[in-house]
């Protein structure tokens, strides 16, 4: 049986419609190996064993567990099938099912559940706090009502608490396009865009693919920052495996103000195809738009289509890359922590001179600390190996090479490993300067946001922290209120700073 199999062999047993889009399968197994020279075994013997949580997510996890358990011998087993949906009405269908001295007052406790039957008032917290990892969770309520739980029971508390305080993931996202639809007409400026796919075997019924949404308050407030738009996504931690894009602008006091948000399938490139050509429609100013991203394949391919793009409606779009993510990459190859912040020294850098000393800095201890990763080269062929490259200095320096790549793709990691990098300048070779040199920028178009502003927005940002593990028309809802709050705040301190001939500029700059 495979895991299709036994999804709908759950729809039939319990009356669900195939449209039931959040059916979570789990396993529970407990297994005892059994000795050979004991002829009688207690039963109890297996209540003392603990048991092992699995998840069937894929059909080769499904078919990989079985398969498990067919091969084990002299143990023994037992195991418990356990399937989670919100949707599941037909409670008498249950009932008749079991044998008929069950009493309908028992609780059934599944293992690793048994904190989450007590008293709900503890998991408050966890709502009000969205930022708690499971480990923080644990100690929390090991500390104020000596509970103990394991890291899973720890994520299930939290989604227990959400979706009392929010509803069902599977609610939410029914809930979710009447929510911002309501929101979008009773603020000018807003902006929503919703797309729905057929789901494969069931005709005439639609589930929502993907969304975009942009508050009005932020689109307005867009036209007073820096035409400047860092676009991040990050995974969905729910029950659902969706990301979340979201497109963020920095005012002049450096506060982000997340202009816009998608929940789409996956980062591909059709998806961010999708979300620039929202963003575009939704978000007006009268500058020119820098649009600073992650580097990343699909995302620099979408970038350059939107960019090549007739139907385009901004009059001229840049595009820069983040440095924060580029220093990742930088780390992912090198692995030295001390070249990681000499190459954002690097990018930050404003004076051609100083640019082109700590590129041969680079350039030397990369060579250095490739000669000492590699082992067993001598002492003499690194020196010689040193001494070609000052030779090529001169040629690969900055000064002497085009701003810009045009003959290669930007972003082709397969090209770069056609030739053995051994250095700083055989990495960087293939990336435009401009796109990660802010002494390189040209006409300023990023206006000095590097990126490092954006690079943790969703652990960090007022607006935006905690929001990944909440179900849908929740990061609605959370987001909106917190953006009420937030200008707010801002608006306060504004007419505070316009009252007061000393301030002749934004705080920051002043």
């Amino acid at each position: 049986m495979s895991l299709v199999d036994l999804q709908l062999w759950i729809f039939k047993l319990f009356w669900l419609h195939p449209e039931t889009q959040d059916l979570a399968i789990k396993g529970f197994i407990k297994q005892r190996k059994t000795d050979l020279f004991d002829e009688f075994e207690p039963d109890w013997y297996m209540e003392y064993c603990p048991w092992d949580t699995h998840y069937f997510q894929t059909d080769k996890c499904w078919s990989a567990f079985a398969n498990k358990l067919k091969r084990k011998r002299n143990v023994t087993q037992k195991f418990m099938l356990y399937a989670e949906c919100s949707e599941i009405k037909h409670y008498g269908i249950l009932l008749k099912a079991i044998h008929d001295d069950y009493s309908q007052l028992t609780r059934v406790v599944l293992p690793g559940t048994k904190c989450l039957t007590t008293s709900n008032f503890r998991f408050l917290r966890l709502v009000e706090d969205l930022s708690m990892t499971p480990k923080e969770i644990i100690a929390y309520l090991a500390e104020h009502y000596d509970e103990q739980m394991s890291p899973p029971e720890a994520w299930r508390a939290r989604q227990k608490a959400l979706e009392q305080e929010f509803g069902t993931f599977y609610d939410s996202h029914n809930f979710a396009p009447r929510l911002l639809k309501d929101i979008t007409c009773k603020t000018p400026w807003g902006f929503v865009d919703i797309k729905d796919a057929e789901v494969a075997g069931c005709s005439n019924f639609r589930v929502l693919h993907r969304i975009f949404w942009a508050f009005g308050q932020c689109v307005q407030a867009f036209n007073h920052c820096r035409p400047v738009l860092c676009i991040k996504g990050t995974p969905l931690c729910g029950k659902y495996q969706e990301v979340l894009l979201t497109a963020v602008a920095l005012d002049a006091n450096g506060y982000s103000i997340p202009v816009a948000c998608a929940v789409v399938e996956g980062e591909t490139k059709e998806s961010w195809m999708w979300f620039l050509g929202n963003l575009e429609q939704a978000v007006r100013h009268p500058s020119d738009v820098c649009i600073i991203h992650d580097y990343k394949r699909e995302l620099i391919d979408a970038i350059e289509d939107f960019l090549s793009s007739d139907q385009r409606q901004w009059q001229k779009v840049e595009s820069r890359w983040c440095m924060e993510h580029l220093a990742k990459d930088f780390f992912a190859y090198f692995g030295d922590k001390n070249l990681v912040l000499m190459f954002k020294k690097l990018c930050q850098q404003r004076r051609l001179n100083k640019f082109v000393k700590i590129w041969k800095e680079l350039d030397e201890l990369t060579t250095k600390y490739t000669v000492e990763r590699e082992g067993g080269t001598s002492g003499e062929m690194q020196q010689e190996l040193v001494q070609h490259d000052e030779a090529d200095l001169v040629a690969q320096s900055p000064c002497n090479r085009p701003d810009s790549v045009g003959s290669e793709e930007e972003g082709d990691h397969a090209n770069e490993n056609e030739g053995k990098v051994t250095k700083f300048s055989d990495w960087i070779r293939l990336k435009p300067m401009e796109k990660w040199s802010l002494v390189h920028d040209t006409k300023g178009a990023r206006y000095g946001i590097m990126g490092a502003d954006i690079s943790n927005i969703y652990k960090n940002d007022p607006v935006l922290k905690g929001i990944t593990c909440l179900p849908l028309s929740a990061i609605v809802e959370v987001t909106f209120l917190r953006l009420v709050e937030h200008f707010k705040n801002t608006s306060a301190t504004a007419n505070e700073a316009i009252g007061n001939p000393s301030m002749n500029f934004p705080e920051r700059v002043h």
